[in-house]
């Protein structure tokens, strides 16, 4: 906790504020890293404005508001239209009048706040920033919309917003809070039905010849990437693979690529059957992609030991005491001792001409 007394003060800037770049991310999604969202502001597809607060002069805090360059939305995840009634309001048709808030890419939002903030300050904080992002999009007569914030973080903006602030849950999230000096104590802190299944994965993971490795992101991207494209065909997701690898790249480009990491899982002929990506930020070992092959036997084992076992060991290897697991599969995660939290859609309800 630092000196907060002074007053809090708002500001929009056109640029990231660099006076962040080096704040550590506290255990929530690490695609709301500093260097994550302040590689925005070279992405030509949006155009990005920033809300900045400060108290005594100092830069405590940051969301930033996204608006697509087009007048007409190329698709993926963050196409208002594709929300529906969760919006209880029309979509403006010329998609220059969205403003997606607190993060545009890899499905989470948020703002960035300085660590050294206690819970009520930084409650404050976002409270704040909301107001003032939120606000400003109202009074232009666009539509702004956060999606994935973390619910506690949804209730702050909301008490920004003020009575028209909408909260709708959208879907869970998980992450893996790590105990004790190595994986084998870890796995023994778990409650006995958590810790058995860990163990029977590990047996089946032996049976089928499935080991992990951590190898650097840059190694495997070009192997990977069809892989990833095949998950999100899996699930209806249209993409392609050089798409899959130009996202990839992106990602490696914002974190460097010391932070970036491959979790490979190759069957006994050297093929990479699965795969997932992370990057380390302070304590944080946060995911990316997953990518897994369709064909191959155990599927669902290669992805346990790619997305969660393999990632158990390098968090200790790296220094890291919690895991961002992301979104899907809940069950799966919460099995293996995730704790899972809602992310939620905040909006601000249409104005009522009485």
């Amino acid at each position: 906790m630092t000196d907060n007394s002074g007053p809090l003060t708002v500001e929009t800037r056109e640029t990231f504020p660099a006076e962040l770049l080096d704040v550590t991310c506290g255990p929530r999604s690490v695609s709301l890293s500093p260097r994550r969202l302040a590689s925005m502001d070279g992405d030509g597809r949006w155009r990005t404005r920033w809300a900045v607060a400060l108290i005594g002069g100092r830069v405590i805090g940051v969301l930033g508001a996204h608006r697509p360059s087009s007048a007409r939305f190329s698709g993926g995840f963050y196409d208002l239209n594709e929300l529906g009634e969760q919006l209880e309001r029309p979509v403006p048709k010329d998609s220059r009048r969205w403003a997606v808030v607190g993060g545009c890419r890899d499905l989470a939002a948020g703002a960035v706040t300085d660590t050294r903030l206690d819970d009520k300050e930084t409650a404050r904080v976002q409270a704040a920033l909301a107001a003032q992002v939120f606000g400003e999009a109202d009074e232009a007569g666009d539509l702004p919309v956060a999606l994935h914030v973390r619910r506690e973080e949804a209730e702050a903006f909301a008490a920004g917003i003020g009575p028209r602030a909408l909260v709708r849950t959208l879907d869970e999230t998980a992450n893996l809070y790590l105990t004790g000096d190595d994986p084998e104590q870890h796995i023994a802190a778990l409650s006995p039905s958590q810790r058995e299944r860990c163990r029977k994965d590990r047996r089946r993971f032996e049976a089928l010849g499935y080991p992990a490795a951590r190898v650097p992101a840059v190694s495997v991207l070009e192997e990977a990437a069809p892989l990833v494209f095949a998950v999100k065909a899996k699930y209806g997701v249209v993409d392609h693979p050089r798409l899959s690898l130009f996202r990839l790249r992106e990602w490696v480009r914002a974190f460097g690529e010391d932070a970036c990491h491959a979790s490979v899982v190759r069957d006994d002929t050297g093929r990479l059957v699965a795969v997932s990506f992370f990057a380390v930020q302070g304590e944080v070992l946060g995911g990316y992609e997953i990518g897994l092959a369709d064909d191959v036997p155990g599927r669902e084992f290669a992805y346990l030991q790619a997305m969660i076992h393999g990632p158990v060991r390098y968090a200790f290897e790296l220094g890291c005491r919690s895991i961002d697991l992301g979104l899907a599969s809940a069950t799966v995660k919460r099995r293996r001792g995730a704790v899972i939290s809602e992310t939620c859609l905040v909006t601000i309800a249409e104005a009522v001409d009485w």
